[in-house]
């Protein structure tokens, strides 16, 4: 079996999300070693003088900047880097389930919960409906895509729909053109 993640992920994700973190953290203290000295600077000097319009502007132009970077850096960038190092937490910890289906297609990549996955087609047994039910089986992108073909019947682990292991045990013809489904389980 194809493992998809391993411990290092983790480790690498953690080690990310801690860098920006702190990046954010030296932007944010220069910017209020800056307001600081700004406040200093103009508590210090006479009461209507010109010199007292430097620090106001450089206060306001600060803060604007400041606020942009954070309105971009924090959502784009650390959000991102901290939801894919929360995705793979989980699956350490997350319900597993292993399946036993056949490949259909790649569809288009997709953004979920902030982190962009490749989309797999799978066809999966239905016992209540008694027919083939297509599902989205998600792989991360930042991993190498699995080179599957129309028909391989494919043992996968996954957690929450995003796959963690894979193995082509066979193939199936029926399956290839994917239209050709078969209604009732062939045994």
């Amino acid at each position: 079996m194809t493992i998809v993640y391993s411990d290092n992920d983790l480790v690498a994700s953690y080690k990310q999300k801690k860098k920006l973190f702190y990046i954010y953290l030296a932007v944010a203290a220069v910017y209020l070693a800056l307001c600081i000295a700004c406040l200093v600077y103009y508590v210090n000097t006479p009461f209507n003088s010109p010199a007292q319009t430097a620090p106001k502007w450089i206060v306001w132009v600060s803060s604007c900047v400041f606020v942009i970077f954070s309105f971009i850096f924090l959502p784009i960038k650390y959000q991102r880097v901290r939801k894919y190092y929360k995705l793979i937490a989980y699956l350490s910890i997350g319900l597993k389930t292993v399946n036993h289906s056949i490949f259909l297609r790649y569809e288009e990549p997709e953004l979920k919960d902030n982190v962009d996955y490749y989309v797999l087609i799978m066809s999966e047994w239905n016992n209540k409906k008694l027919e083939y039910m297509d599902r989205k089986i998600y792989v991360d992108k930042e991993k190498t895509l699995p080179e599957f073909k129309s028909g391989d019947i494919v043992s996968y682990l996954t957690q929450g729909n995003v796959i963690i292991g894979y193995e082509v045990v066979g193939h199936d013809d029926a399956f290839e053109s994917g239209k050709n489904k078969p209604s009732v389980r062939e045994k």
